[in-house]
């Protein structure tokens, strides 16, 4: 157990840490028996260079112009959760499957042509609560899950202490993945542990705005299509039978439910991730749009400055 408990603040979270971290094993396991491969046997083959970009849902993506996607296809695609419907296809999946069986039909109808050279990468907690099977997926071989640390608390000073405790740890792997708020935390550390340099978040704006498949916003190099459209009507199905869509705020920006869960914002989140876990590592965090509330303190892309990269 981390030094951080030697803090009065951090025993609130005590409980949930040791609960959160005894299920980690245990849900190892589980997995193991129930025969999915698990991250920590992934060995990449796929890395083109030191940059790569993650591909987020929020509305900034329809800023984008071709020029700009000709430009981040020459280097590595994350995607995340529900941007498979991108016309993008990425390298890599992170995917939270929610519990709505037509969401997980939709996935698997979209990604059974799109998505035969992608690897993906499943939140397993996600996959227990959705009960998705993922021997149902058609490309189930190149299917791994992952089972990341919570690190519950709503204090920033504690998140550091989480931050430092890991930064002792000489090489960070796959066991070390966290989730802590949103699956982009995630996604940013597993592009840290393959070693990317230059890490791009694409559509992350946290700002309350709508999402690329719903936006006024019309992509130019990319138009509507009817994925986008059940996208939108499957995403509003799932929103109106959870609490997690109050008042129409998105999780990550709802902080009366970001309490409950002890867990910090994501710009809170970033900031100290960017000056803990990745400064000593001369790895540099970007986003693409000054709409995104992370543009206060990681710098934008400059695709026109970086292209050559």
């Amino acid at each position: 157990m981390p030094n951080v408990f030697k803090t009065k603040k951090s025993k609130e979270y005590l409980q949930m840490y040791a609960e959160s971290e005894i299920k980690l094993p245990l849900f190892r396991i589980h997995a193991k028996l129930k025969g999915y491969k698990s991250i920590s046997t992934y060995v990449d083959s796929k890395k083109k260079s030191d940059t790569v970009f993650i591909l987020g849902s929020g509305e900034s993506i329809n800023d984008l112009q071709k020029e700009d996607w000709d430009k981040i296809k020459k280097h590595n695609i994350i995607g995340l959760n529900y941007s498979f419907v991108h016309p993008v296809i990425p390298d890599y999946h992170l995917m939270e499957m929610i519990p709505l069986k037509e969401m997980q039909n939709f996935f698997c109808k979209v990604t059974e042509e799109r998505y035969k050279e992608v690897d993906v990468f499943f939140q397993y907690k996600h996959i227990l609560k959705s009960g998705f099977d993922i021997k149902d997926y058609v490309h189930k071989k190149r299917a791994y899950i992952h089972v990341p640390h919570l690190y519950p608390t709503i204090y920033d000073d504690i998140l550091a202490l989480y931050f430092l405790d890991i930064k002792k740890k000489r090489d960070i792997n796959f066991s070390h993945l966290i989730h802590h708020n949103s699956h982009i935390g995630c996604a940013v550390m597993f592009a840290q542990i393959l070693g990317y340099k230059n890490i791009v978040m694409l559509g992350i704006d946290l700002n309350g705005g709508d999402y690329f498949t719903n936006s006024k916003i019309k992509s130019e190099a990319f138009p509507l299509n009817n994925d986008y459209i059940e996208m939108n009507q499957l995403r509003e199905k799932h929103n109106v039978n959870t609490k997690d869509f109050e008042n129409n705020k998105h999780p990550t920006v709802n902080q009366k439910l970001l309490n409950n869960r002890g867990c910090v914002s994501m710009e809170v989140y970033f900031s100290l991730y960017n000056k803990i876990m990745l400064k000593d590592d001369k790895v540099k965090l970007y986003i693409n749009t000054n709409k995104s509330i992370l543009s206060e303190f990681l710098d934008v892309y400059d695709f026109d400055k970086n292209h050559s990269k």
